[in-house]
């Protein structure tokens, strides 16, 4: 049988769930929150199914510790959750909001108590408001230095504890659902926008990582990414080469960048005679090398 040639999970491996803020937290305006992005696109009509919103969602800003509970009852050994930006800092930039920081110590802290690993993802999808219709987000480059910011703020405030971070969730799903398909905040449809905003996001995630480095701290730290291989329909090779096209563009176009800090060739001379390449500037290429993570994270979801 072939599953006796396999080599069986490490005794460490850390079998868990994750969750993001939005999907399960609720308290959308509760205890210093501003809203993010999504609480304002979930209103729009037809954005979502039934018009249904996360303003309560599973409640888990109250209910944590039943849900820790639960987990612990299930032998999840890891809880990967992500911070929601406009509740620890509720325009995007300036004044940091204390009782959003205390929420997440709490739940830190409960889920050490039963052994289960923290996991924090620092962004999943949910900009704040503030910053989103001060300079348009990911569009402009004045969020790298924001979303750094808030970065270092978590870190100084979790990472006695948390040794394991995620930067930016998806940011191939984020970025293509919002700035191209419309079907995510900031419901924009323009190709160019988007690879200018997936550049900026890019340097946006070096820069977290390199000031992690800069901080000292002990962990680990990378991106999560939706990764769909591209598989050719048969043996043509016209049909293996479109295949590779594919992984090139709507996957290695993100993972090279992350790995190398470089765009892979291909991808990027399309984008230029495209007239669709993002603008890079001096100093671009060496925040990407310089932020290079630890790991990357694969995600897969079954349709």
């Amino acid at each position: 049988m072939e599953h006796k040639n396999l080599k069986p999970f490490p005794e460490d491996f850390l079998w868990g769930s994750a969750s993001a803020a939005y999907q399960v937290e609720g308290a959308w305006d509760k205890d210093g929150k501003a809203p993010s992005v999504w609480d304002n696109f979930v209103r729009i009509p037809g954005k979502t199914y039934k018009g249904t919103n996360g303003d309560v969602a599973v409640d888990h800003y109250h209910r944590y510790q039943e849900d820790v509970k639960l987990m612990a009852e299930q032998g999840l050994r890891a809880y990967r959750f992500s911070v929601a930006w406009s509740r620890v800092i509720p325009h995007g930039n300036g004044a940091v909001n204390e009782a959003g920081l205390q929420f997440y110590d709490r739940l830190i802290d409960e889920l050490i108590s039963y052994g289960i690993e923290p996991v924090v993802t620092l962004y999943h999808w949910d900009i704040p408001q503030g910053i989103q219709d001060e300079y348009g987000g990911f569009l402009s480059r004045r969020i790298i230095q924001d979303f750094t910011d808030y970065a270092e703020v978590l870190f100084k405030r979790f990472g006695d504890r948390v040794k394991y971070w995620v930067t930016l969730n998806e940011q191939n799903v984020f970025i293509t659902h919002g700035y191209q398909l419309e079907y995510h905040p900031p419901g924009i449809s323009d190709t160019k926008q988007m690879y200018e905003a997936n550049h900026i996001a890019n340097l946006a995630n070096a820069s977290a990582i390199a000031k992690y480095r800069e901080l000292g701290l002990d962990g680990k730290i990378g991106p999560s990414f939706a990764y769909g291989p591209s598989y050719s329909i048969d043996a043509n090779p016209k049909n293996v080469l479109a295949a590779l096209d594919s992984e090139e563009l709507n996957a290695y176009f993100w993972m090279d960048v992350y790995t190398f800090g470089e765009y892979p060739i291909a991808a990027w001379n399309w984008l230029v005679e495209n007239d669709l390449a993002p603008t890079v500037l001096p100093g671009d290429t060496e925040l990407l090398k310089r932020g290079r993570p630890d790991f990357m994270g694969l995600t897969t979801t079954a349709l």
